[in-house]
């Protein structure tokens, strides 16, 4: 048994079995490739964004551009940041995913809506919130978002009705978010290669055998002195024992 751990030692070890070592993780990199490219149901998400104050930095709920009015004061600042996080709680009742939910023809349910749906803020010092929701195409996704933010308005003015709100940003592509093909595949590789070589060091840690010069150097605390050629193996090649080769004469016991 092998009880010498060292850097070196490991390093060496995993010298000595490079090749299966990237084998395995060329086994893996094609396993996780081939699950991303042919097996993977894609997920796609799209953002939009919207803006609800206390009613004194958004002069009116119907228009969509942000008004800076001099009449807006660090109060009122103050009383819409703290109203954002209520405005997020709202978003996250289960009526308005039911109003999605019609709009959308009775595609999904409106728990499966919740379910793919994000809503929070991008900051704690900013009174924009961003609702993200994920499905299987890029168009769904940005329909969904887009739709949501039409209930928006009129959904938070059941709750909050002297609040004023706007859609600062609609959703206009989105992106790829399962499976990433690439970081996936290298992951798989390095796990790959490092599985393969734990294997090869449990062997090797258990394993009696002495292969070289090495094993008992590694493995005992003596001194080598010398070794014994192994004439089993001088007929192939072309020696026979005691020294004399095939085509006659002595060669001095190589």
């Amino acid at each position: 048994m092998n009880n010498n751990l060292s850097l070196i030692h490991l390093l060496k070890l995993a010298l000595r079995y490079i090749y299966v070592l990237i084998v395995a993780g060329l086994i893996c990199a094609v396993i996780a490739f081939s699950y991303c490219q042919f097996i993977a149901v894609p997920k796609y998400s799209a953002t939009g964004s919207v803006l609800v104050t206390n009613g004194a930095i958004i002069a009116d709920s119907n228009n969509s551009e942000v008004t800076a009015s001099k009449s807006v004061s660090g109060t009122d600042i103050s009383a819409s940041l703290q109203l954002a996080n209520t405005i997020i709680d709202i978003l996250k009742t289960n009526d308005i995913y039911k109003e999605l939910a019609v709009n959308t023809g009775g595609k999904y349910t409106y728990e499966q809506l919740l379910g793919n749906a994000s809503v929070k803020r991008r900051n704690t010092d900013t009174l924009f919130i961003d609702i993200t929701f994920t499905a299987s195409s890029p168009e769904e996704a940005k329909n969904l978002v887009n739709n949501f933010l039409e209930l928006v308005p009129e959904y938070i003015l059941k709750y909050i009705p002297n609040s004023n709100s706007a859609v600062t940003t609609t959703a206009e592509k989105a992106h790829k978010t399962y499976p990433r093909t690439v970081s996936t595949t290298a992951v798989a590789t390095i796990v790959g290669a490092i599985l393969s070589f734990a294997v090869v060091y449990i062997v090797s840690l258990f394993s009696t055998t002495i292969k070289n010069e090495d094993d008992i150097k590694n493995n005992y605390d003596i001194m080598l002195i010398g070794n014994i050629p192994d004439f089993s193996n001088a007929k192939s090649k072309n020696y026979y024992k005691y020294g004399y080769s095939k085509k006659g004469g002595y060669t001095g016991g190589k």
